[in-house]
């Protein structure tokens, strides 16, 4: 007995090391992270990309009958260019443009043509403070692409879209961080430039259809 129990004993030392560390993991990675991509924003006769986004899942969670979508718009450089927060209410729809309203005000003055959008979900809190919240589940993004003129045979410039569950990504804190802060460099030395603007559409609200 005292043979098996020396074999089992190491074993389940093991199990519990790794579910330790599995539910470490689990509680520093949330899963309200958005990320897609922009293309041909400056190209002379291109169209402008839309994003979409909507909440979802509120009458399972009242709490969250109201979120922000806390957007933060990157050059191809990597560098961050605006950031904003935008509300959203249970299965409403909420449409930005992004030449005019995500990439019309950059911080550095200089349009990107091309880039990436990363949002994060947030609960409403009576504002949308990109710099500072706890994240939150459920918001949806899909986002159109301009593709290169002439792609797969169009005559013009073909626009594609994507997004949806499929784009959801495990958001770290430091990633969290990282965000909040350098949108918060961008609010406070900014002078006004680098904060991207929300459509007015939807009227957050508290409470449950």
């Amino acid at each position: 007995m005292k043979k098996v129990m020396c074999r089992i004993l190491p074993v389940l030392a093991i199990a519990l090391v790794i579910a330790m560390v599995s539910g470490v993991a689990s509680a520093q990675f949330i899963e309200v992270f958005n990320t897609d991509y922009y293309a041909n924003n400056t190209t002379s006769g291109a169209p402008a990309a839309t994003l979409r986004f909507s909440q979802h899942d509120s009458l399972s969670q009242p709490q969250f009958s109201s979120e922000c979508a806390m957007i933060y718009v990157f050059a191809a450089d990597q560098q961050l260019t605006e950031c904003c927060g935008c509300p959203v209410t249970t299965n409403g729809l909420q449409e930005e443009n992004v030449r005019t309203q995500l990439l019309g005000n950059t911080l550095t003055r200089v349009t990107p043509n091309s880039g990436i959008i990363d949002i994060v979900s947030a609960p409403w809190t009576g504002g949308c403070d990109p710099t500072s919240y706890t994240p939150a589940p459920e918001i949806d993004s899909w986002l159109t692409h301009v593709q290169n003129k002439g792609t797969n045979g169009a005559t013009g410039f073909a626009v594609t879209e994507g997004g949806g569950e499929g784009n959801e990504e495990l958001l770290t804190p430091t990633e969290l961080s990282i965000l909040q802060n350098d949108c918060l460099g961008i609010e406070t030395l900014g002078s006004g430039f680098g904060v991207c603007s929300c459509s007015t559409e939807q009227t957050p609200f508290t409470g449950v259809h």
